[in-house]
């Protein structure tokens, strides 16, 4: 018999569960036992069973009273039951059992031989059945396969046509795109160079130099935000980008909208254009999604109603409609055309006037935010008209979330300048110029510091030397940073653990990891957040 094949007994005597289980053991099925007939409809509610074999004598309810029971339940409502008792054994039982549902009746005591048999015959028919059901099916799948091949023919040659057109399509797009990236990266690039070059001329003034790190950090921050896009882009051709539930404010994230688009329209040029919050749903205000790719799309919208925008004003927040929320973004910018818009979600697609301005970036990002807000099983739209101004807007169901906890206000520190003199920090980094970096934003603090090239190494120096702090990369050869956490824990546990990695939290399965570290430093590393974040632990 099939082993993968579960059959349930249900009797209030133990005795009677185990002689039963004793003379089918060798029957080789799955078999589950129970009680009483309330523990036995608890199993057959989880369970599809191939055979149940009921007592019909049992206290508060009977095995009559169970079978009609049974019959209500999803999964076994046509499966055998068998009926067993030593009471019970005059024909009205009988004949009222079978009416109940029952398939056969077995005496008490059990016959070994007759009960091995009986359920044998059950357990093959219920095979024959499915074999039967397998070839009824297989049969109906070949006549439909037949009726319909002309069908499919036609429709195959039409399909290859259409992909032959979209392929074409395709490519062209894909080498404007390749060549629009080539000039989009090689942009911040040139001037990342270029004004690294001026730096180092000794003939400039101070005040050109400090100019100078600021073009090149911003050209930084262009080309970061190229790469992620395409990174993004790649993760969500493979299927790998993942959605991570957490509880949410929605008032907490507008907020740090507005004061991070304020700062951003500011430099732009465009202090003359107003940002403006919508009053605030709070049916709504606490829900669970994913914050960081809510974050993430509301940040494109914002970002192309500033840069369409030149006058006028650019309102946006979030709303309860039925049991979703919607989340918008109206400006008053330039607008977009109806063919535009019946694509404006495709890839590789960017928003373009000519004679206004011409557009920057990879023509991913609405893409992008489509498919983000399709892996929250949302809707995402835009209504628009040229010279009028645009509304980008996006759906996702709502989920009650709970009211995060406000964070008492952190002791101010002079982060520029803290003194760590007394501290020794171990950094668990691979790449020695990232090291190198670390090392020099932390020159200034005075603070002790012990290089780790690996995992084995980390672990290692952590026992021996015993820092007041790790720095561990997650990416590292020979052993990776989460097994050397691992290590580090069964001999030092109170030592603190700080993450830094180049992936995205969810990205790099950090989640599965969250007990064994303390906290988590994104790279490229920003020296203000890691000052702020090692001050937490030096400080303690």
């Amino acid at each position: 018999m099939d082993v993968s094949k579960k059959i349930l007994i249900i009797d209030d005597n133990e005795a009677n569960l185990f002689s039963l289980k004793k003379i089918l053991e060798k029957a080789e099925l799955q078999i589950h036992t129970a009680l009483s007939g309330i523990d036995g409809l608890r199993l057959a509610c989880k369970n599809r069973y191939s055979l149940i074999l009921l007592d019909i004598q049992m206290p508060v309810m009977d095995g009559f009273e169970t079978l009609e029971k049974l019959r209500e339940t999803e999964l076994n409502t046509y499966t055998p039951v068998i009926l067993i008792s030593a009471i019970f054994t005059e024909d009205q039982y009988k004949i009222r059992g079978i009416k109940t549902g029952a398939v056969d009746f077995i005496p008490k005591p059990v016959n070994p031989e007759i009960i091995r048999a009986k359920v044998k015959v059950f357990i093959t028919l219920e095979d024959q059945k499915y074999q039967l059901e397998d070839l009824v099916n297989e049969l109906e799948k070949k006549n439909k396969l037949l009726k319909s091949e002309i069908k499919k023919r036609k429709k195959i040659e039409n399909d290859l046509r259409i992909a032959k057109q979209n392929a074409e399509r395709i490519s062209d797009m894909k080498s404007k795109f390749l060549s629009n990236m080539s000039h989009e990266i090689r942009t911040p690039v040139n001037s990342i160079l270029g004004f690294a070059n001026l730096i180092s001329n000794p003939q400039i003034s101070e005040q050109d130099k400090e100019r100078y790190v600021r073009y090149v950090s911003n050209s930084s921050q262009n080309l970061l935000f190229l790469i992620n896009e395409i990174l993004d882009h790649s993760r969500i051709e493979a299927g790998e980008l993942k959605i991570t539930y957490s509880n949410i404010d929605l008032d907490d994230l507008i907020t740090e909208l507005f004061e991070s688009f304020t700062q951003i329209k500011k430099q732009m040029g465009k202090d003359n254009l107003k940002l403006i919050v919508e009053t605030q749903d709070d049916a709504v205000r606490y829900c669970k999604s994913d914050l960081q790719r809510i974050r993430q799309v509301l940040i494109n919208f914002l970002s192309n109603a500033v840069k369409y925008t030149e006058k006028g004003e650019i309102r946006f927040g979030y709303q309860a409609v039925k049991d979703k929320v919607r989340f918008y973004v109206r400006d008053t910018g330039l607008g977009i055309d109806k063919t535009s818009l019946e694509s404006i979600f495709s890839r590789f697609t960017r928003i373009e006037n000519e004679d206004n301005l011409s557009s920057q970036g990879t023509g991913l990002g609405l893409s992008i935010a489509s498919r983000i807000i399709d892996l929250l099983d949302g809707d995402i739209g835009c209504s628009s008209e040229l010279n009028v101004g645009s509304e980008f807007f996006f759906t996702i169901p709502f989920i009650a979330g709970e009211m995060l906890p406000k964070h008492e206000p952190s002791v101010t520190i002079d982060i520029e300048d803290p003194d760590w003199s007394k501290y020794t920090i171990l950094i668990a980094e691979d790449e020695e110029m990232n090291f190198l970096f670390l090392k020099e934003a932390l020159r200034s603090t005075g603070i002790q510091i012990l290089w780790a090239e690996n995992g084995i190494q980390a672990v290692e120096q952590t026992i021996q030397k015993n820092p007041n702090l790790v720095l561990m990369d997650v990416k590292m050869p020979d052993m990776n940073g989460f097994e050397a956490i691992k290590q580090i824990r069964n001999s030092n546990p109170a030592v603190p653990i700080v993450i830094q990695t180049a992936f995205a939290k969810n990205d790099d399965g950090l989640a599965d990891f969250e007990e064994t570290f303390d906290d988590f430093i994104t790279k490229p590393i920003n020296r203000t957040v890691l000052l702020k974040t090692l001050d937490k632990f030096l400080n303690d």
